[in-house]
Protein backbone atom coordinates (compact mmCIF):
# COMPACT_ATOMS: atom_id res chain seq x y z
CA UNK A 1 0.00 0.00 0.00
CA UNK A 2 1.43 3.37 -1.08
CA UNK A 3 1.63 6.35 1.18
CA UNK A 4 -0.68 9.25 0.22
CA UNK A 5 -0.32 13.00 0.72
CA UNK A 6 -2.76 15.90 0.73
CA UNK A 7 -1.72 18.72 -1.62
CA UNK A 8 -3.16 22.10 -2.59
CA UNK A 9 -2.68 23.24 -6.17
CA UNK A 10 -4.60 25.65 -8.31
CA UNK A 11 -7.06 26.38 -5.50
CA UNK A 12 -8.07 22.70 -5.25
CA UNK A 13 -7.27 19.91 -2.79
CA UNK A 14 -6.08 16.48 -3.97
CA UNK A 15 -5.03 13.20 -2.41
CA UNK A 16 -1.96 11.95 -4.24
CA UNK A 17 0.25 8.90 -3.76
CA UNK A 18 3.95 9.28 -2.92
CA UNK A 19 5.38 8.49 -6.39
CA UNK A 20 2.98 10.85 -8.12
CA UNK A 21 3.71 13.57 -5.58
CA UNK A 22 7.45 13.32 -6.18
CA UNK A 23 6.97 13.50 -9.94
CA UNK A 24 4.57 16.45 -9.74
CA UNK A 25 6.71 18.33 -7.21
CA UNK A 26 9.78 17.94 -9.41
CA UNK A 27 7.83 19.14 -12.47
CA UNK A 28 6.42 22.24 -10.77
CA UNK A 29 9.79 23.18 -9.27
CA UNK A 30 11.48 22.90 -12.66
CA UNK A 31 8.79 25.18 -14.11
CA UNK A 32 9.31 27.74 -11.36
CA UNK A 33 13.03 27.73 -12.01
CA UNK A 34 12.56 28.10 -15.74
CA UNK A 35 9.96 30.90 -15.67
CA UNK A 36 11.74 32.83 -12.93
CA UNK A 37 13.69 34.40 -15.79
CA UNK A 38 10.49 35.90 -17.23
CA UNK A 39 10.49 38.66 -14.66
CA UNK A 40 7.12 40.16 -13.63
CA UNK A 41 5.06 37.69 -15.68
CA UNK A 42 6.82 34.57 -14.38
CA UNK A 43 4.70 34.26 -11.24
CA UNK A 44 1.47 34.66 -13.19
CA UNK A 45 2.58 32.03 -15.72
CA UNK A 46 3.23 29.56 -12.90
CA UNK A 47 -0.20 30.27 -11.36
CA UNK A 48 -1.91 29.63 -14.70
CA UNK A 49 0.05 26.43 -15.21
CA UNK A 50 -0.91 25.21 -11.73
CA UNK A 51 -4.56 26.00 -12.47
CA UNK A 52 -4.33 23.96 -15.65
CA UNK A 53 -2.68 21.07 -13.80
CA UNK A 54 -5.51 21.18 -11.24
CA UNK A 55 -8.13 21.07 -14.04
CA UNK A 56 -6.46 18.05 -15.64
CA UNK A 57 -6.15 16.19 -12.34
CA UNK A 58 -9.73 17.00 -11.38
CA UNK A 59 -10.95 15.26 -14.55
CA UNK A 60 -9.60 11.90 -13.35
CA UNK A 61 -11.22 12.11 -9.89
CA UNK A 62 -14.51 10.22 -9.54
CA UNK A 63 -16.53 8.39 -6.90
CA UNK A 64 -14.57 5.23 -7.59
CA UNK A 65 -11.21 6.96 -7.69
CA UNK A 66 -10.13 9.54 -5.13
CA UNK A 67 -6.30 9.25 -5.26
CA UNK A 68 -4.12 10.74 -8.00
CA UNK A 69 -1.48 8.28 -9.18
CA UNK A 70 1.67 8.69 -11.22
CA UNK A 71 -0.11 7.79 -14.46
CA UNK A 72 -2.46 10.73 -13.98
CA UNK A 73 0.48 13.07 -13.36
CA UNK A 74 2.28 11.79 -16.47
CA UNK A 75 -0.86 12.38 -18.58
CA UNK A 76 -1.12 15.96 -17.29
CA UNK A 77 2.57 16.57 -18.07
CA UNK A 78 2.09 15.17 -21.59
CA UNK A 79 -0.77 17.61 -22.20
CA UNK A 80 1.17 20.63 -20.93
CA UNK A 81 4.55 19.59 -22.23
CA UNK A 82 7.86 18.97 -20.52
CA UNK A 83 10.25 21.76 -19.60
CA UNK A 84 13.00 20.23 -21.75
CA UNK A 85 10.73 20.11 -24.78
CA UNK A 86 9.66 23.66 -24.18
CA UNK A 87 13.25 24.92 -23.96
CA UNK A 88 14.53 23.30 -27.13
CA UNK A 89 11.46 22.97 -29.40
CA UNK A 90 11.22 25.55 -32.13
CA UNK A 91 8.49 28.11 -31.87
CA UNK A 92 7.50 27.43 -35.47
CA UNK A 93 6.76 23.78 -34.66
CA UNK A 94 4.47 24.70 -31.82
CA UNK A 95 2.68 27.30 -33.91
CA UNK A 96 2.27 24.81 -36.72
CA UNK A 97 0.62 22.37 -34.31
CA UNK A 98 -1.85 25.06 -33.37
CA UNK A 99 -2.49 26.11 -36.98
CA UNK A 100 -3.24 22.64 -38.26
CA UNK A 101 -4.46 20.93 -35.12
CA UNK A 102 -8.04 20.35 -34.20
CA UNK A 103 -9.29 23.70 -32.95
CA UNK A 104 -12.76 22.31 -32.18
CA UNK A 105 -11.47 19.93 -29.48
CA UNK A 106 -10.11 22.82 -27.39
CA UNK A 107 -12.83 25.42 -27.94
CA UNK A 108 -15.12 26.60 -25.09
CA UNK A 109 -17.66 29.42 -24.92
CA UNK A 110 -16.67 32.27 -22.56
CA UNK A 111 -17.19 36.03 -22.52
CA UNK A 112 -14.08 37.76 -23.83
CA UNK A 113 -12.61 40.12 -21.18
CA UNK A 114 -10.20 41.68 -23.67
CA UNK A 115 -12.41 42.36 -26.72
CA UNK A 116 -15.57 43.94 -25.35
CA UNK A 117 -17.70 47.06 -25.22
CA UNK A 118 -20.21 45.92 -22.59
CA UNK A 119 -19.91 42.37 -21.30
CA UNK A 120 -17.72 40.63 -23.86
CA UNK A 121 -20.56 38.47 -25.22
CA UNK A 122 -19.96 39.41 -28.85
CA UNK A 123 -16.20 38.90 -28.46
CA UNK A 124 -16.75 35.47 -26.93
CA UNK A 125 -19.17 34.44 -29.69
CA UNK A 126 -16.72 35.70 -32.33
CA UNK A 127 -13.92 33.60 -30.83
CA UNK A 128 -16.15 30.55 -30.51
CA UNK A 129 -17.45 30.66 -34.10
CA UNK A 130 -14.18 32.09 -35.50
CA UNK A 131 -15.78 35.18 -37.02
CA UNK A 132 -15.23 38.90 -36.58
CA UNK A 133 -17.08 40.07 -33.42
CA UNK A 134 -18.21 43.12 -35.42
CA UNK A 135 -20.79 40.98 -37.24
CA UNK A 136 -22.07 39.63 -33.94
CA UNK A 137 -22.50 43.14 -32.59
CA UNK A 138 -24.37 44.23 -35.72
CA UNK A 139 -26.70 41.23 -35.31
CA UNK A 140 -27.50 42.24 -31.71
CA UNK A 141 -28.20 45.81 -32.84
CA UNK A 142 -30.61 44.60 -35.55
CA UNK A 143 -32.35 42.27 -33.09
CA UNK A 144 -32.76 45.17 -30.68
CA UNK A 145 -35.27 46.69 -33.12
CA UNK A 146 -37.24 43.42 -33.10
CA UNK A 147 -39.14 44.50 -29.97
CA UNK A 148 -35.98 44.50 -27.87
CA UNK A 149 -35.15 40.83 -28.49
CA UNK A 150 -31.48 41.62 -29.04
CA UNK A 151 -31.15 43.34 -25.67
CA UNK A 152 -32.92 40.50 -23.88
CA UNK A 153 -30.73 37.81 -25.49
CA UNK A 154 -27.59 39.84 -24.76
CA UNK A 155 -28.51 40.32 -21.08
CA UNK A 156 -29.30 36.62 -20.64
CA UNK A 157 -25.96 35.58 -22.18
CA UNK A 158 -24.18 38.20 -20.09
CA UNK A 159 -25.62 36.73 -16.89
CA UNK A 160 -25.36 33.05 -17.83
CA UNK A 161 -22.04 32.80 -19.69
CA UNK A 162 -18.94 33.07 -17.47
CA UNK A 163 -16.08 35.42 -18.28
CA UNK A 164 -12.76 33.89 -19.33
CA UNK A 165 -10.70 34.91 -16.30
CA UNK A 166 -7.77 32.50 -16.25
CA UNK A 167 -5.24 32.11 -19.01
CA UNK A 168 -6.41 28.55 -19.64
CA UNK A 169 -10.02 29.74 -20.13
CA UNK A 170 -8.90 32.47 -22.54
CA UNK A 171 -6.95 29.91 -24.55
CA UNK A 172 -9.92 27.53 -24.59
CA UNK A 173 -12.15 30.42 -25.71
CA UNK A 174 -9.91 30.89 -28.75
CA UNK A 175 -9.59 27.17 -29.39
CA UNK A 176 -5.88 27.06 -28.65
CA UNK A 177 -4.27 24.13 -26.84
CA UNK A 178 -3.40 24.83 -23.22
CA UNK A 179 0.29 24.01 -22.82
CA UNK A 180 3.44 25.68 -21.59
CA UNK A 181 4.04 27.61 -24.80
CA UNK A 182 0.52 28.97 -25.21
CA UNK A 183 0.22 29.86 -21.53
CA UNK A 184 3.51 31.77 -21.62
CA UNK A 185 2.62 33.61 -24.83
CA UNK A 186 -0.85 34.48 -23.58
CA UNK A 187 0.39 35.84 -20.27
CA UNK A 188 3.05 37.97 -21.96
CA UNK A 189 0.55 39.31 -24.51
CA UNK A 190 -1.92 40.20 -21.79
CA UNK A 191 0.81 41.85 -19.72
CA UNK A 192 1.89 44.03 -22.64
CA UNK A 193 -1.72 44.94 -23.42
CA UNK A 194 -2.35 45.83 -19.78
CA UNK A 195 0.71 48.06 -19.61
CA UNK A 196 -0.43 49.97 -22.70
CA UNK A 197 -4.10 50.45 -21.74
CA UNK A 198 -4.46 50.54 -17.95
CA UNK A 199 -6.68 53.66 -17.94
CA UNK A 200 -9.00 52.42 -20.67
CA UNK A 201 -9.39 49.03 -18.98
CA UNK A 202 -10.25 50.63 -15.65
CA UNK A 203 -12.89 52.83 -17.28
CA UNK A 204 -14.36 49.85 -19.10
CA UNK A 205 -14.47 47.75 -15.95
CA UNK A 206 -16.32 50.52 -14.12
CA UNK A 207 -18.82 50.92 -16.96
CA UNK A 208 -19.26 47.14 -17.13
CA UNK A 209 -20.04 46.98 -13.42
CA UNK A 210 -22.77 49.61 -13.78
CA UNK A 211 -24.36 47.93 -16.81
CA UNK A 212 -24.09 44.50 -15.18
CA UNK A 213 -25.86 45.85 -12.09
CA UNK A 214 -28.68 47.12 -14.32
CA UNK A 215 -28.79 43.73 -15.99
CA UNK A 216 -29.06 41.98 -12.61
CA UNK A 217 -32.00 44.23 -11.68
CA UNK A 218 -33.74 43.37 -14.95
CA UNK A 219 -33.09 39.68 -14.40
CA UNK A 220 -34.48 39.95 -10.85
CA UNK A 221 -37.66 41.50 -12.27
CA UNK A 222 -37.91 38.68 -14.81
CA UNK A 223 -37.46 36.13 -12.04
CA UNK A 224 -40.26 37.76 -10.06
CA UNK A 225 -42.56 37.69 -13.07
CA UNK A 226 -41.68 34.05 -13.70
CA UNK A 227 -42.41 33.28 -10.04
CA UNK A 228 -45.84 34.90 -10.36
CA UNK A 229 -46.46 32.81 -13.47
CA UNK A 230 -45.41 29.66 -11.56
CA UNK A 231 -47.79 30.43 -8.68
CA UNK A 232 -50.58 31.15 -11.18
CA UNK A 233 -50.00 27.82 -12.95
CA UNK A 234 -50.06 25.98 -9.62
CA UNK A 235 -53.21 27.68 -8.31
CA UNK A 236 -55.16 27.41 -11.58
CA UNK A 237 -54.11 23.78 -11.99
CA UNK A 238 -55.22 22.88 -8.46
CA UNK A 239 -58.57 24.65 -8.91
CA UNK A 240 -59.27 22.83 -12.16
CA UNK A 241 -58.17 19.52 -10.62
CA UNK A 242 -60.55 20.01 -7.68
CA UNK A 243 -63.39 20.92 -10.08
CA UNK A 244 -62.64 17.84 -12.18
CA UNK A 245 -62.68 15.56 -9.13
CA UNK A 246 -66.00 17.02 -7.98
CA UNK A 247 -67.37 16.59 -11.49
CA UNK A 248 -66.33 12.93 -11.62
CA UNK A 249 -67.80 12.26 -8.18
CA UNK A 250 -71.01 13.96 -9.24
CA UNK A 251 -71.30 11.90 -12.41
CA UNK A 252 -70.35 8.50 -11.08
CA UNK A 253 -71.76 8.82 -7.55
CA UNK A 254 -69.10 6.50 -6.22
CA UNK A 255 -70.34 7.18 -2.70
CA UNK A 256 -73.81 5.93 -3.49
CA UNK A 257 -76.52 7.61 -1.45
CA UNK A 258 -73.94 9.69 0.47
CA UNK A 259 -74.26 12.76 -1.71
CA UNK A 260 -71.33 15.14 -1.36
CA UNK A 261 -72.94 17.73 -3.60
CA UNK A 262 -75.81 18.11 -6.04
CA UNK A 263 -74.12 16.20 -8.81
CA UNK A 264 -72.76 17.18 -12.18
CA UNK A 265 -75.65 17.98 -14.46
CA UNK A 266 -74.64 17.13 -18.03
CA UNK A 267 -77.95 17.31 -19.88
CA UNK A 268 -76.34 18.91 -22.93
CA UNK A 269 -73.93 15.97 -23.20
CA UNK A 270 -75.91 12.91 -22.23
CA UNK A 271 -78.85 13.75 -24.51
CA UNK A 272 -76.58 13.06 -27.49
CA UNK A 273 -76.18 9.39 -26.60
CA UNK A 274 -78.65 6.54 -26.94
CA UNK A 275 -75.82 4.10 -26.17
CA UNK A 276 -74.62 4.14 -22.58
CA UNK A 277 -71.28 2.58 -23.52
CA UNK A 278 -70.60 5.48 -25.85
CA UNK A 279 -71.52 7.92 -23.11
CA UNK A 280 -69.12 6.48 -20.55
CA UNK A 281 -66.33 6.30 -23.13
CA UNK A 282 -66.99 9.96 -23.95
CA UNK A 283 -66.90 10.89 -20.25
CA UNK A 284 -63.61 9.03 -19.70
CA UNK A 285 -62.12 10.63 -22.81
CA UNK A 286 -63.28 14.08 -21.69
CA UNK A 287 -61.76 13.56 -18.23
CA UNK A 288 -58.42 12.59 -19.81
CA UNK A 289 -58.55 15.60 -22.17
CA UNK A 290 -59.02 17.93 -19.20
CA UNK A 291 -56.81 16.07 -16.71
CA UNK A 292 -53.58 15.99 -18.72
CA UNK A 293 -53.38 19.80 -19.24
CA UNK A 294 -54.29 20.30 -15.58
CA UNK A 295 -51.43 18.03 -14.50
CA UNK A 296 -49.13 19.86 -16.93
CA UNK A 297 -50.12 23.20 -15.35
CA UNK A 298 -49.44 21.94 -11.82
CA UNK A 299 -46.13 20.33 -12.82
CA UNK A 300 -45.10 23.48 -14.71
CA UNK A 301 -45.82 25.60 -11.66
CA UNK A 302 -43.78 23.27 -9.44
CA UNK A 303 -40.85 23.33 -11.90
CA UNK A 304 -40.86 27.12 -12.08
CA UNK A 305 -41.18 27.70 -8.34
CA UNK A 306 -38.72 25.03 -7.19
CA UNK A 307 -36.38 25.14 -10.21
CA UNK A 308 -36.85 21.44 -11.00
CA UNK A 309 -34.42 20.41 -13.75
CA UNK A 310 -35.61 16.86 -14.37
CA UNK A 311 -36.65 15.98 -17.90
CA UNK A 312 -38.82 13.06 -18.96
CA UNK A 313 -39.11 13.14 -22.77
CA UNK A 314 -40.74 9.70 -22.95
CA UNK A 315 -43.33 10.72 -20.37
CA UNK A 316 -44.09 13.91 -22.31
CA UNK A 317 -44.53 11.93 -25.52
CA UNK A 318 -46.78 9.43 -23.72
CA UNK A 319 -48.98 12.16 -22.20
CA UNK A 320 -49.21 14.10 -25.46
CA UNK A 321 -50.13 10.93 -27.36
CA UNK A 322 -52.73 10.02 -24.71
CA UNK A 323 -54.23 13.52 -24.85
CA UNK A 324 -54.49 13.46 -28.64
CA UNK A 325 -56.06 9.98 -28.64
CA UNK A 326 -58.56 10.98 -25.93
CA UNK A 327 -59.52 14.12 -27.85
CA UNK A 328 -59.95 12.16 -31.09
CA UNK A 329 -62.06 9.54 -29.27
CA UNK A 330 -64.28 12.19 -27.66
CA UNK A 331 -64.88 14.09 -30.90
CA UNK A 332 -65.46 10.84 -32.81
CA UNK A 333 -68.11 9.69 -30.32
CA UNK A 334 -69.84 13.07 -30.48
CA UNK A 335 -69.92 13.16 -34.28
CA UNK A 336 -70.97 9.51 -34.54
CA UNK A 337 -73.88 9.97 -32.13
CA UNK A 338 -75.13 13.37 -33.31
CA UNK A 339 -76.76 11.98 -36.50
CA UNK A 340 -78.45 9.31 -34.36
CA UNK A 341 -79.47 11.58 -31.52
CA UNK A 342 -81.78 9.83 -29.06
CA UNK A 343 -85.39 10.86 -28.68
CA UNK A 344 -87.90 11.10 -25.88
CA UNK A 345 -90.88 8.80 -26.16
CA UNK A 346 -94.11 8.36 -24.27
CA UNK A 347 -96.94 5.84 -24.23
CA UNK A 348 -100.38 6.16 -22.62
CA UNK A 349 -102.77 3.35 -21.76
CA UNK A 350 -106.27 4.17 -20.43
CA UNK A 351 -108.50 1.71 -18.59
CA UNK A 352 -112.15 2.05 -17.59
CA UNK A 353 -112.70 1.69 -13.84
CA UNK A 354 -115.96 -0.21 -13.42
CA UNK A 355 -117.83 1.18 -10.40
CA UNK A 356 -121.46 0.49 -11.39
CA UNK A 357 -122.12 -1.23 -8.11
CA UNK A 358 -120.78 1.72 -6.12
CA UNK A 359 -121.51 5.45 -6.22
CA UNK A 360 -117.82 6.32 -6.12
CA UNK A 361 -114.31 4.97 -5.48
CA UNK A 362 -111.75 5.14 -2.73
CA UNK A 363 -108.17 6.00 -3.69
CA UNK A 364 -105.54 4.15 -1.71
CA UNK A 365 -101.81 3.59 -2.20
CA UNK A 366 -99.60 0.54 -1.84
CA UNK A 367 -96.01 1.04 -0.74
CA UNK A 368 -94.42 -1.53 -3.05
CA UNK A 369 -90.79 -0.91 -1.97
CA UNK A 370 -91.17 -1.90 1.68
CA UNK A 371 -88.33 -4.17 2.80
CA UNK A 372 -86.58 -3.99 -0.58
CA UNK A 373 -83.37 -2.50 0.85
CA UNK A 374 -83.43 0.66 -1.25
CA UNK A 375 -80.30 2.72 -1.92
CA UNK A 376 -80.66 6.27 -3.24
CA UNK A 377 -78.52 7.61 -6.09
CA UNK A 378 -78.28 10.81 -8.08
CA UNK A 379 -76.95 10.90 -11.61
CA UNK A 380 -77.24 13.71 -14.15
CA UNK A 381 -79.62 15.48 -11.79
CA UNK A 382 -81.99 12.50 -11.53
CA UNK A 383 -82.71 10.61 -8.32
CA UNK A 384 -82.78 6.83 -8.57
CA UNK A 385 -83.81 4.21 -6.03
CA UNK A 386 -81.99 0.93 -6.43
CA UNK A 387 -82.94 -2.36 -4.83
CA UNK A 388 -80.19 -4.94 -4.79
CA UNK A 389 -82.75 -7.60 -3.83
CA UNK A 390 -84.30 -7.66 -7.28
CA UNK A 391 -81.72 -5.57 -9.22
CA UNK A 392 -84.38 -3.03 -10.07
CA UNK A 393 -84.72 0.74 -10.09
CA UNK A 394 -87.79 2.31 -8.46
CA UNK A 395 -89.20 5.78 -8.80
CA UNK A 396 -92.33 7.59 -7.65
CA UNK A 397 -95.38 8.02 -9.84
CA UNK A 398 -97.44 11.21 -9.93
CA UNK A 399 -101.22 11.36 -9.90
CA UNK A 400 -103.48 14.04 -11.31
CA UNK A 401 -107.29 14.09 -11.02
CA UNK A 402 -109.22 15.46 -14.00
CA UNK A 403 -112.89 15.57 -15.07
CA UNK A 404 -114.12 12.75 -17.29
CA UNK A 405 -115.74 13.38 -20.68
CA UNK A 406 -118.53 10.88 -19.95
CA UNK A 407 -120.00 8.99 -17.01
CA UNK A 408 -117.08 6.55 -16.64
CA UNK A 409 -114.02 6.52 -14.39
CA UNK A 410 -110.76 6.20 -16.33
CA UNK A 411 -107.24 5.54 -15.15
CA UNK A 412 -104.51 6.54 -17.64
CA UNK A 413 -100.91 5.34 -17.20
CA UNK A 414 -98.45 7.43 -19.20
CA UNK A 415 -94.87 6.17 -19.50
CA UNK A 416 -92.10 8.53 -20.55
CA UNK A 417 -88.53 7.61 -21.44
CA UNK A 418 -85.43 9.41 -22.76
CA UNK A 419 -82.32 8.53 -24.70
CA UNK A 420 -83.80 5.86 -26.94
CA UNK A 421 -83.66 5.22 -30.62
CA UNK A 422 -86.93 5.94 -32.39
CA UNK A 423 -87.22 2.39 -33.70
CA UNK A 424 -86.56 0.71 -30.34
CA UNK A 425 -88.81 2.85 -28.15
CA UNK A 426 -91.64 0.29 -28.03
CA UNK A 427 -89.31 -2.39 -26.73
CA UNK A 428 -88.03 -0.10 -24.03
CA UNK A 429 -91.56 0.82 -22.97
CA UNK A 430 -92.10 -2.85 -22.14
CA UNK A 431 -89.22 -2.60 -19.64
CA UNK A 432 -91.22 -0.22 -17.43
CA UNK A 433 -93.45 -2.02 -14.93
CA UNK A 434 -96.32 -0.47 -13.02
CA UNK A 435 -99.22 -2.16 -11.22
CA UNK A 436 -102.61 -1.16 -9.81
CA UNK A 437 -105.72 -3.11 -8.84
CA UNK A 438 -109.36 -2.54 -8.06
CA UNK A 439 -110.90 -4.34 -5.07
CA UNK A 440 -114.60 -3.63 -4.79
CA UNK A 441 -114.69 0.18 -4.66
CA UNK A 442 -111.09 0.63 -3.56
CA UNK A 443 -108.52 1.50 -6.24
CA UNK A 444 -105.04 0.51 -5.00
CA UNK A 445 -102.24 2.37 -6.74
CA UNK A 446 -98.58 1.37 -6.40
CA UNK A 447 -96.57 4.35 -5.28
CA UNK A 448 -93.57 3.30 -7.35
CA UNK A 449 -92.90 1.90 -10.81
CA UNK A 450 -89.77 -0.10 -11.55
CA UNK A 451 -87.35 -0.90 -14.35
CA UNK A 452 -84.36 -3.19 -14.69
CA UNK A 453 -81.21 -1.63 -13.24
CA UNK A 454 -79.54 -1.83 -16.66
CA UNK A 455 -82.13 0.60 -18.00
CA UNK A 456 -81.26 3.56 -15.79
CA UNK A 457 -80.31 5.37 -18.97
CA UNK A 458 -83.99 5.65 -19.85
CA UNK A 459 -84.63 8.03 -16.94
CA UNK A 460 -88.17 6.75 -17.01
CA UNK A 461 -91.22 8.52 -15.54
CA UNK A 462 -94.77 7.32 -14.96
CA UNK A 463 -97.70 9.76 -14.64
CA UNK A 464 -101.20 8.65 -13.61
CA UNK A 465 -104.38 10.49 -14.55
CA UNK A 466 -107.66 9.60 -12.87
CA UNK A 467 -110.68 10.96 -14.72
CA UNK A 468 -113.77 11.39 -12.54
CA UNK A 469 -117.25 11.82 -14.11
CA UNK A 470 -119.50 14.67 -13.11
CA UNK A 471 -121.47 14.06 -9.95
CA UNK A 472 -119.43 11.00 -8.93
CA UNK A 473 -117.44 11.04 -5.71
CA UNK A 474 -113.99 9.89 -4.62
CA UNK A 475 -112.33 9.53 -1.25
CA UNK A 476 -108.59 10.25 -1.04
CA UNK A 477 -106.70 8.29 1.59
CA UNK A 478 -103.74 10.02 3.29
CA UNK A 479 -101.34 7.51 1.69
CA UNK A 480 -102.23 8.93 -1.74
CA UNK A 481 -101.47 12.55 -0.88
CA UNK A 482 -97.76 12.54 -1.71
CA UNK A 483 -98.57 11.01 -5.12
CA UNK A 484 -100.72 13.97 -6.15
CA UNK A 485 -99.32 16.77 -8.26
CA UNK A 486 -98.28 19.70 -6.01
CA UNK A 487 -101.30 21.92 -6.75
CA UNK A 488 -103.84 19.20 -5.97
CA UNK A 489 -101.90 18.00 -2.94
CA UNK A 490 -102.28 21.50 -1.53
CA UNK A 491 -106.00 21.64 -2.30
CA UNK A 492 -107.09 18.15 -1.28
CA UNK A 493 -104.66 17.20 1.47
CA UNK A 494 -102.93 20.21 3.01
CA UNK A 495 -105.82 22.65 3.38
CA UNK A 496 -108.31 20.02 4.63
CA UNK A 497 -107.69 16.71 6.36
CA UNK A 498 -107.28 13.76 4.02
CA UNK A 499 -109.99 11.11 3.96
CA UNK A 500 -112.83 13.46 3.04
CA UNK A 501 -115.19 12.71 0.16
CA UNK A 502 -114.98 14.82 -2.99
CA UNK A 503 -117.36 15.24 -5.97
CA UNK A 504 -116.63 16.39 -9.47
CA UNK A 505 -118.49 19.65 -10.15
CA UNK A 506 -119.81 20.74 -13.55
CA UNK A 507 -116.98 23.24 -13.68
CA UNK A 508 -114.45 20.37 -13.67
CA UNK A 509 -113.18 20.81 -10.10
CA UNK A 510 -113.51 18.61 -7.04
CA UNK A 511 -115.70 19.99 -4.30
CA UNK A 512 -116.04 18.62 -0.81
CA UNK A 513 -119.22 16.74 0.01
CA UNK A 514 -120.72 14.32 2.46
Amino acid sequence: MKKTTQIHIGGRHFTIDEDAYQKLHHYVESLKFHFSREGETGKEIIEDIENRIAELLEQVISNGKQVVNIEDVNNAINVLGKVEDFEYAGAQEVKSEYDYGSRRNNRRFYRDPDDYYLGGVAGGLGSYFDIDPLWIRLAFVLLFFAKGAGLLVYLILWIVVPKARTTAEKLQMKGRPVNLTTIKDSVNEEYQRFRSSEGVAAARNGFESVVRAIGLVIVAIFKFIIGVIGVSFLVVGCVFLAALIMGVLGVTNVFGHMQLWDGFYMTDLHTYFANTTHLWLAIVALVVVVLIPVIALIYGGVKILFDVKSRHPLLRVFLLTGWILALVLFLTLIFVNIPNSPVEAEETNSTVIDTKKYPGIVLDASDNIIDKNITHYRIFGYRLRYSKWDDALYDKVTLEIQPSDDDQFYLSVKKRIKNVDMYDSDDYMDEIFYSWQLQDSVLFLDRYFNTDDDEFWLFAKVDLTLKVPQGKGIMIKPEVCDMLVPSQRTSYCDELPAGKKWFMSPEGALIQGN
